[in-house]
């Protein structure tokens, strides 16, 4: 009776919204949180992380193009460079390293 009430267009979009939505359960993962600018220059500057350019030849030779973003975020009680970079195909590749050693965790 419901759907009786919406126009087609509308109905389909709820349904396909309601559908498409990813069900991610509470307890998979550490929250990440990504720092400001200034968080970020106080991070480095206490020793905790690597400098921001050495994170981006990291992300470089583990995911070959050029870096459009670089964001240095919380997982937990470590700190994780998330670099962006795009390939000369077009395809974008999220790599996410290690904060003070570089090393990398994943790639996407």
């Amino acid at each position: 009776m419901l759907m009786t009430l919406l126009d087609p267009t509308t109905a389909t979009f709820a349904m396909l919204t309601l559908v498409a939505s990813p069900v991610i359960p509470a307890d998979t993962s550490q929250p990440i949180a990504c720092l400001s600018a200034s968080e970020t220059r106080d991070a480095v500057s206490d020793g905790k992380v690597m400098q921001p350019a050495a994170a981006s030849r990291h992300a470089r030779e583990a995911a070959p193009g050029e870096v459009v973003r670089i964001r240095l975020c919380r997982l937990g009680d470590d700190y994780v460079y998330v670099v962006t970079t795009l390939k000369r195909d077009g395809r974008v590749a999220r790599v996410t390293l290690d904060g003070h050693s570089g090393k990398v965790a994943d790639i996407r």
